[in-house]
């Protein structure tokens, strides 16, 4: 089952733990994003998957950038990526699933997941997490709609992260973006690191540009 495939790539527990343990990060890249400014990106491996955390500014206050963290349903209009399926399923507004669907320039296969998200508020601090849920127990009817429309695709073997907004005094925001992932399928682990290293800084400027336009800043 493709739930007994998924747990035996990662651990989601001790995934989490590693991210959350300090040590052992690594500063890969620093990038300047228009409209956004510096984006730092750092390294990981956690239990033989690469994670990557992705760390920016923003005058967007944390509700704001939770907001559009949170927002899946209107993500595709407002992300850099092709992201033609983007469902946010019934549930309540603090724990919900969801799935998308990446569309990847050929030969590349795209790439889906169905994810279980979380919203957390510690004091003024928002966080934004998700990891992966088995689509065959918990929604085989979307799961079945997804790869009947997109048969090609393939589900992420691991995708496990978090958005983490926190207020600092001077007014603005700090924003991480931290994710463990292995794309699956026929793509070497190599190679889907050094893609996620090259389009961290895009996912982060993506959001921070957003919650500045909701904030209309």
């Amino acid at each position: 089952m493709l739930f007994l495939s998924v747990a035996l790539a990662a651990d989601p527990t001790a995934l989490r733990s590693g991210l959350n343990d300090p040590n052992g990060w690594r500063e890969v890249d620093r990038k300047k994003v228009d409209g956004v400014g510096e984006v730092v990106v750092r390294h990981k491996v956690v239990n033989e998957v690469n994670c990557l955390e992705g760390a920016a500014s923003s005058h967007a206050a944390p509700d704001v950038l939770l907001t559009a963290a949170a927002d899946i349903t209107h993500q595709p209009k407002w992300s850099t990526w092709n992201v033609p399926v983007s469902v946010r399923l019934p549930g309540a507004s603090d724990a919900f699933d969801y799935y998308q669907l990446l569309d990847n320039p050929s030969p590349v296969a795209d790439r889906y997941w169905f994810l279980r998200a979380s919203v957390l508020r510690n004091g003024g601090e928002r966080v934004f997490r998700w990891e992966l849920v088995d689509p065959q127990s918990a929604h085989p009817a979307e799961l079945a709609k997804l790869v009947a429309q997109y048969p090609g695709a393939v589900m992420t073997q691991v995708n496990l992260g978090d958005w983490t907004f926190t207020p600092r005094s001077d007014g603005t925001t700090a924003v991480r973006y931290r994710i463990c992932t292995d794309a699956g399928g026929s793509l070497p682990q190599w190679l889907g690191e050094f893609a996620a290293t090259r389009t961290l800084p895009t996912n982060v400027a993506d959001i921070v540009r957003e919650a500045q336009r909701r904030s209309g800043r």
